[in-house]
């Protein structure tokens, strides 16, 4: 990235942070670690064109949304288009990059296969809430301790997945997110309400935090050989993951 793209970005970044709204454009300037002058053009042509204008005590409010779907410094994010790719042809089924937004789970990568038993709904960019505690929600919450779920989330509005959903109080809830193995595989052998079952594993960074959730996705219908089926889909979900966080670890694997 250009110097003069990347003074942009760390504008936007702290625009959209979670104090956006708050700064001044001083603040926002410092915080961006750019120099005064160069700050402040670069919040003059953002005001030009319609995206920031000045609110009350000249705080600087943003007029656009902008987010980094997966931030993890000295990585490829070709490493996970390719393991989407190569699981999907092994499994004959879809393969999804999935990262925790919000409160909303997020996909950023879909690979679908021509001979996959279900066409999924998800695109990249699809957005879903997080609180219908499937297997990708339960894994990405394990990631998060119930300190800031307590705080920040509404604890009354998680349910069951599938056709039968059933409200969960914070007590179901929270002994569902507590059993979850953040290192283990989850899935959903019964699928979701639109027929789909979910494998997925998280991707750790160096710094042993969840970059994203890296799934299988097949139609949930019945198995002949189950037992057999799940653990040849964990298999190549473990492996793919081990190859993809050896990357993180020793960046010349990414080439």
């Amino acid at each position: 990235m250009s110097g003069a793209s990347s003074r942009v970005v760390a504008i936007l970044e702290v625009l959209s942070g979670p104090d956006g709204g708050e700064l001044t454009a001083q603040e926002v300037v410092d915080r961006a670690g750019l120099p005064v002058s160069t700050g402040y053009r670069i919040l003059t042509e953002l005001q030009d064109l319609g995206l920031v204008h000045r609110g009350a005590g000249r705080r600087i409010l943003a007029n656009f949304s902008f987010e980094r779907r997966l931030h993890c410094p000295g990585f490829d994010p070709k490493e996970l288009a390719d393991a989407c790719a190569d699981l999907s042809e092994c499994l004959t089924s879809a393969a999804e990059i999935v990262v925790l937004s919000g409160h909303n789970m997020l996909w950023h990568i879909v690979q679908q296969h021509p001979k996959q038993a279900i066409r999924l709904r998800a695109y990249p960019g699809f957005t879903r809430g997080a609180y219908e505690l499937d297997s990708i929600s339960r894994l990405a919450l394990a990631h998060r301790s119930f300190e800031v779920l307590e705080k920040s989330w509404d604890t009354g509005a998680f349910y069951t997945p599938g056709v039968d959903r059933r409200s969960l109080d914070w007590a179901e809830a929270r002994e569902m997110i507590a059993a979850v193995d953040p290192d283990d595989m989850q899935y959903d052998m019964m699928g979701n309400a639109k027929g789909t079952r979910r494998y997925c594993v998280a991707i750790h960074g160096s710094d042993g935090k969840m970059v994203c959730l890296l799934t299988v996705a097949e139609a949930a219908t019945p198995l002949r050989e189950e037992a057999q089926h799940v653990a040849n889909v964990r298999a190549h979900l473990m492996a793919r993951k081990s190859k993809i966080e050896s990357a993180f670890s020793d960046p010349a694997q990414t080439g």
